[in-house]
């Protein structure tokens, strides 16, 4: 088990390299449209066949990673769009496969998954970083500010990284569902269904769990797993609302270039996660995508 956290680990190094760790994690997309065009055969066939490519090239480790990390949760999304229940089911029950891997990955090789996490922020504030920082002109109060900055950001990642991980596997899921979800639109539209995505709305029961895990932190014995909820339930609830804020672009009068900027210009906001999450909470109690349907008398 040991060796899997350290294939997990390994994998999971594309992460500092942001083009690459994007790339990585949707590398099995190509899996979704082979499962669409050539059935659950030919989508196996092909997991397998990369899998070997990558055990031959890199390590067998990897290779397994690939399968179980990438290739076997997007397997089950494509069957799932293919079985006709929708892409929003595929990312449900996709995303449940990798939060099951990543939870059991963190049970047995969690200490091994938080030094991955922890050591990009080591070296940011090394003694050998901070003296290159001072040789290159830099004031000695911004490098200090640098260093407690990187500091309190590698105590608050001691904390909740198992929540950070379970985020990483949504954003995997979610970066090769809209990927899918762009390819279907403009090659074959009759697999989606309009607007599923816009109508995301979580139960009661993840505000309740929110406000439970918001007194959790003023416990000291339960702290740091009511943190990481916290989090977890906090990063759905900004899902929830941007799909409140896709719900209305998707109804603005204007072209589809400029929805999609909106939403864009939405997204880049340095407080978007935040502000996304109190819409998504709110919404819970308030259903702010009602106030834009038309009235029944309009339908008439």
């Amino acid at each position: 088990m040991a060796s899997d956290g350290r294939a997990w680990s390994t994998f999971c190094l594309a992460a500092r390299v942001p083009p690459l760790g994007l790339l990585a994690a949707v590398s099995p997309l190509p899996l979704t449209l082979t499962r669409l065009r050539a059935g659950t055969g030919g989508a196996l066939a092909s997991a397998l066949l990369a899998a070997t490519l990558l055990g031959m090239v890199l390590s067998p480790g990897l290779a397994l990673v690939f399968l179980a990390v990438l290739a076997t949760p997007v397997l089950v999304l494509a069957e799932t769009v293919a079985r006709g229940r929708g892409l929003r089911k595929g990312c449900f029950f996709a995303f449940a496969v990798l939060a099951a891997e990543a939870s059991a990955a963190l049970l047995f090789a969690g200490p091994e998954l938080s030094s991955l996490l922890l050591e990009p922020l080591e070296y940011l504030r090394s003694p050998q970083f901070l003296a290159d920082m001072r040789a290159s002109g830099l004031p000695a109060e911004r490098v200090t500010d640098w260093d407690e900055q990187f500091a309190a950001l590698h105590r608050a990642v001691e904390i909740v990284y198992p929540a950070a991980y379970l985020i990483m596997a949504a954003l995997v899921v979610l970066a090769n569902t809209a990927l899918l979800r762009l390819y279907l639109a403009w090659r074959d539209p009759g697999w989606l269904e309009d607007g599923e995505f816009e109508r995301v709305r979580w139960p009661l029961a993840f505000a309740v769990l929110f406000v439970l895990a918001g007194g959790m932190i003023a416990l000291p014995p339960v702290r740091a797993v009511g943190y990481n909820v916290l989090l977890v339930v906090a990063f759905f609830f900004a899902l929830q609302g941007l799909a409140v804020v896709a719900y209305y672009a998707h109804r603005l009068a204007g072209p589809p270039l400029l929805r999609t900027a909106i939403l864009l210009l939405v997204l880049v906001n340095p407080w978007a996660p935040e502000i996304l999450a109190l819409i998504g909470l709110f919404d819970t109690w308030f259903d702010f995508r009602r106030w834009a349907e038309m009235p029944p008398e309009a339908h008439a």
